[in-house]
């Protein structure tokens, strides 16, 4: 008998360890399929948008009324991907992502109201940003290079990755040197910590013109 606890006992510590991961993997897990069914059924995806705008209102402060951000360091949703934005809120209520603001609301947001916001951005439209044809130029080559491979060609992103086509100038340097400020080491730009392996591969090497070229090659493509 104590042979046999002796070999349970270490998977049931593993097991009690793992629970509340496992738990928080089926709840997202679940909200994604609700996005799938709502997003692809016209009465569900028009009931989620006209939740999600309600839902909205305090994002709208910084965000715009149709996720065309009112400030050049705050990222534009509209036309987001859903899931990508459905992760990023769930990475903001369980303190995975860092920014003050965005920990407080999303930990008030329901599953309901998650999955209603991220459809709700983006079905909205983006509207285009002007920037530097010729900075923009020079950051197309480097954007192939180094972002093309997730991101999409026209930046578009996919379900797991960011869209950055039309995205902030001004957001995109910010973020794009806070991962290299950690994958350096150093204290992180502004208030909002950025982690990810592989974005802080990329982002290590970059100079300040390489990111400034990057963000305006992004924020031109329509």
């Amino acid at each position: 008998m104590l042979v046999l606890t002796s070999r349970i006992l270490p998977f049931f510590v593993f097991f009690m360890l793992s629970y509340p991961v496992l738990a928080k993997n089926a709840e997202l897990g679940s909200m994604l399929s609700d996005i799938e069914k709502k997003q692809s059924t016209p009465e569900l995806k028009d009931q989620a948008i006209r939740m999600g705008k309600e839902r909205a209102l305090l994002c709208s402060q910084c965000h715009g009324d149709d996720g065309n951000s009112k400030k050049s360091d705050v990222p534009n949703l509209a036309q987001q991907n859903p899931t990508y934005l459905l992760q990023q809120i769930e990475k903001f209520a369980n303190g995975a992502r860092k920014n003050y603001v965005m920990n407080v609301l999303s930990k008030n947001f329901s599953r309901e109201d998650k999955v209603n916001l991220a459809l709700f951005y983006a079905n909205m439209q983006l509207r285009q940003i002007k920037a530097d044809p010729q900075l923009a130029k020079a950051g197309q080559s480097l954007y192939i290079q180094k972002c093309s491979a997730c991101h999409g060609t026209k930046a578009l992103g996919k379900k797991d990755f960011a869209r950055l086509a039309g995205q902030q100038i001004h957001y995109v340097e910010n973020t794009l040197r806070r991962f290299r400020d950690n994958a350096q080491g150093k204290t992180s730009n502004g208030t909002s910590k950025r982690s990810n392996s592989i974005m802080e591969a990329i982002a290590k090497p970059l100079t300040d013109d390489n990111i400034k070229a990057l963000a305006t090659y992004m924020a031109q493509i329509k």
